[in-house]
């Protein structure tokens, strides 16, 4: 079976282990080099990073097929025609394995998604967003995504990733719009009780306010996929998603 997303993350992986790798290359360096002559690889460090996605793609694969407790790390490395120690030497665990899908879901949404938001309103630009947020959970199943929405996983606390800069830069072109009418002062007060600021500071910025949404909206798009992995994916995602997101932006 062939999932449609995979095949995207899979090259995007390969790109960003290549460019992780010059960088631990560059800082190792003794003498530095020009900024604007590129580090070459040398043929371990092709090998290296072809290694990592013959793991990636492999791990994935079985994952997403077969379910993450059905695996285990000696299958993955077999399949990939490495070592457990091979295996280890890039991904402390299956999970961390796993994970690199999310990872190089910001690259995704950076380079291809913030170019199909062009010309939509609004409201269509964050249905879009989360409509995409929703095909990566359905493309891994419910056994699967399930496995992420764990209080283990910080990953999702993060705020420099690049999926959640996509969702600042839609929130503050619609603030500078007039798009948005919600004042974060008024939060405040109570007037509007749907969200609520750790800090009064962030609070009183457009920035903080843009912060605190993109909170909001990341807060109802992971709990509709909790819900909808705790009760087997007995609804359509995507419809359920667009429906309570369409709510919270009534209120805005």
């Amino acid at each position: 079976m062939k999932f449609p997303l995979q095949s995207f993350f899979s090259s995007v992986t390969i790109v960003l282990y290549a460019r992780t790798s010059c960088a631990s290359l560059w800082k190792s360096s003794e003498t530095k080099e020009p900024n604007h002559m590129e580090k070459k690889l040398t043929n371990r460090d092709k090998q290296a990073i072809a290694t990592k996605n013959k793991i990636y793609e492999v791990g994935i694969e079985l994952l997403q097929k077969q379910g993450f407790d059905q695996v285990n790390v000696s299958q993955i490395a077999k399949s990939a025609g490495v070592s457990v120690g091979t295996f280890y030497h890039y991904y402390t665990s299956k999970l961390d394995l796993f994970m690199d899908l999310y990872r190089t879901a910001d690259t995704y949404y950076e380079e291809t998604i913030s170019q199909r938001l062009s010309g939509l309103s609004f409201q269509d630009q964050i249905i879009l967003f989360f409509r995409e947020y929703c095909q990566l959970a359905e493309t891994n199943g419910v056994e699967l995504t399930g496995k992420m929405y764990v209080p283990d996983n910080t990953l999702f606390l993060g705020r420099s990733q690049g999926m959640r800069q996509v969702l600042l830069e839609i929130i503050e072109l619609a603030m500078d719009e007039g798009c948005i009418k919600w004042d974060a002062r008024e939060a405040m007060d109570g007037s509007n009780a749907h969200s609520t600021y750790p800090d009064s500071s962030e609070a009183l910025s457009q920035e903080g306010t843009a912060q605190q949404m993109a909170d909001d909206l990341f807060l109802i798009a992971r709990g509709v996929i909790f819900d909808w992995a705790l009760r087997s994916g007995e609804y359509d995602l995507k419809e359920k998603m667009e429906d309570m997101l369409t709510i919270y932006m009534r209120h805005i």
